[in-house]
């Protein structure tokens, strides 16, 4: 009965969340069929993420003293969480040509049928299970800790992205993809934070509201930002190298200097395009557009931009 349980405004925010961000998870996975919407993997993100305030709600209404087949519910996704949302970004990114890292679920989901495993055992089973260190140290410490490297690997690839876009669009607005860097710093501070509470700082933090703000505060954030979000399309090729082009067609027996040159002479070509062509004028001006005003391949345009004038594509 609820006269029973140990309900509190902490217990009513992570209840908020749950229900929002289950709602919008599923929205946005169903959103994710859709063309330019890549967001099945986040939507799978948002789901777990708010399913695993389900685990703390039980915990802290102390459920399972009167429902002993709540106690211990399969509900931790540490492992998963930060490899679904490194799979979403790299799908909306400049890189979703790229390999997709589907081999990062594996651990998470390995995860998920141990708990479930463990979950159908005898009460007195998972009790013993859940004061064990080993417990601790697999689904809470390695799972963070492998969650954090993730989440640091996530930065990385948002960071070659958004030189990739710099070198490619002069209008980049919804198309840096900074909103996820923001997130995953938020997201990796929280974590750190919660971390360094519950096991340096045990008796800190008596009351854990603050937590569930902060996860309130998450879900409405990537959920906002999930159904804005579209793909950004990369407008390079893939298979073409700008110095191997070069080198094959210089002869050997020239300056070495050849290739500055070569870039030097493409740089006053772009210089004298634009000012006849007043081609700034458009606000969606492409490295491609560019590259075809000239008649150079775009990679070789971006990197006579880049080494001439110091400067990327956009700040050109």
């Amino acid at each position: 009965m609820l006269s029973d349980l140990n309900i509190n405004f902490q217990i009513l925010l992570d209840a908020i969340g749950l229900i929002q961000g289950v709602t919008i998870g599923i929205l946005l996975m169903v959103m994710g069929l859709r063309k330019y919407r890549r967001t099945f993997f986040l939507g799978l993100f948002l789901l777990f993420y708010s399913l695993e305030l389900g685990y703390w709600i039980a915990i802290n209404t102390k459920i399972s003293s009167v429902h002993p087949e709540y106690y211990l519910l399969p509900l931790n996704f540490t492992w998963i969480l930060f490899p679904l949302f490194y799979i979403y970004t790299q799908q909306v990114s400049v890189f979703s040509n790229s390999k997709i890292k589907y081999w990062l679920l594996a651990p998470g989901i390995l995860s998920m049928l141990v708990q479930v495993g463990i979950y159908t055992m005898p009460y007195e089973t998972r009790i013993v299970i859940k004061e064990s260190f080993w417990h601790e140290l697999i689904f809470w410490i390695l799972g963070t800790y492998f969650s954090w490297i993730v989440a640091i690997w996530n930065l990385r690839l948002l960071y070659k992205h958004r030189v990739e876009v710099l070198n490619t669009y002069s209008f980049i607005e919804h198309r840096e993809l900074q909103w996820a860097r923001f997130f995953l710093i938020y997201l990796l501070f929280t974590s750190v934070f919660s971390h360094m509470i519950a096991y340096i700082f045990p008796t800190a933090f008596a009351d854990n509201t603050v937590f569930s703000l902060l996860d309130l505060i998450a879900i409405y954030w990537v959920s906002y930002y999930g159904i804005t979000q579209r793909n950004v399309r990369s407008l390079f090729s893939n298979t073409w190298n700008p110095k191997a082009i070069r080198s094959s067609s210089s002869p050997s027996n020239q300056n070495p200097d050849i290739n500055t040159e070569r870039l030097g002479e493409i740089m006053d070509h772009i210089d004298r395009h634009i000012k006849e062509s007043n081609c700034f004028i458009n606000s969606d001006l492409t490295i491609m557009d560019l590259a075809d005003g000239v008649d150079e391949h775009p990679k070789l345009v971006s990197e006579a931009i880049n080494t001439v004038t110091g400067q990327n594509f956009n700040s050109y």
